[in-house]
């Protein structure tokens, strides 16, 4: 399923005021994604074997690189802390830790592996969002990149790349068309369609269980259903403008799957949810 708003009538769509009220920001809509992507991130990291959920690392709340200073959003230093921890709290410098246990170039190739900067097949014209900041092999711009700034990508890119984390690895083609009548009257189901496998089953279900106690512990608390296991991870995300980032206009978003429960025959859907520059 797939819905933006604002929306428009189609009978009377010359009467829309706003030409971008047209557009479906779901397979159009290049954002910076923000924390979202630290599970990315995190996956990449435990795939390799260079971190697992309880690796600990000494939290300052900053790193400086190439003299920049990158801080947890919350400005704070938090001591020694897990990776599950890490994604819990969505602390920044954890997810460039896990990084930097593996490298920007095996970095660079799983954040490809996922799905990132190439479209994903499903049957509306989309965008593919933008990798170049990793193609300048800028030290930095992986640093930002591992929690989801400096590189974007669209809804439905976000959507596939969670496939793999719910799906034992298995990275899945999204699609829209559930069956198609053909003129002899004859029905053509459109069937599930792997695409590769990006990581491990282990992996998947570790990053599973931590994204559980996300919401169960962390930020995603209000994302929790009594009786069922979600994983989810919220995100914040700031919005460039004119070379720099606006100061109070952000997207923020929350992705999650359900039931993360292996007892359930695995989840059921993935779902995405972004909130353009709310106004709380």
């Amino acid at each position: 399923a797939m819905a933006n708003y604002p929306d428009f009538d189609p009978n009377v769509y010359n009467k829309v005021e706003d030409p971008r009220d047209y557009r479906n920001d779901a397979v159009t809509g290049n954002y910076e994604p923000g924390s979202i992507f630290k599970p990315i991130t995190m996956a990449a990291a435990i795939n390799e074997g260079k971190v697992t959920p309880d690796t600990t690392y000494n939290d300052t709340g900053s790193v400086v690189i190439d003299n920049y200073t990158l801080k947890n959003s919350d400005n704070k230093g938090h001591g020694i802390q897990t990776m599950t921890q890490v994604l819990e709290q969505s602390l920044n410098t954890g997810v460039i830790f896990a990084k930097e246990q593996i490298g920007n170039e095996k970095f660079f190739e799983y954040v490809k592996n996922f799905g990132f900067g190439q479209n994903t097949g499903v049957e509306l014209s989309e965008a593919k969002g933008n990798l170049d900041n990793l193609k300048a092999n800028i030290a930095v711009n992986y640093h930002t990149a591992a929690f989801g700034q400096g590189i974007s990508a669209t809804p439905i890119q976000l959507i596939q790349a969670f496939t793999a984390l719910a799906n034992e690895g298995k990275i899945m083609k999204p699609y829209l068309v559930l069956s198609k009548i053909l003129p002899d009257g004859k029905t053509e189901n459109t069937k599930p369609q792997v695409v590769r496998q990006v990581i491990t089953a282990k992996t998947a279900n570790i990053i599973s269980a931590m994204l559980v106690n996300v919401v169960e512990n962390g930020h995603g608390k209000r994302a929790g259903v009594p009786g069922y296991y979600i994983a989810g991870k919220t995100g914040t995300a700031q919005i460039p403008i004119a070379g720099h980032y606006d100061k109070e206009k952000t997207i923020v978003s929350f992705i999650g799957f359900a039931p993360a429960d292996p007892s359930a025959d695995g989840p059921r859907f993935v779902m995405l949810v972004t909130l353009r520059e709310p106004n709380l």
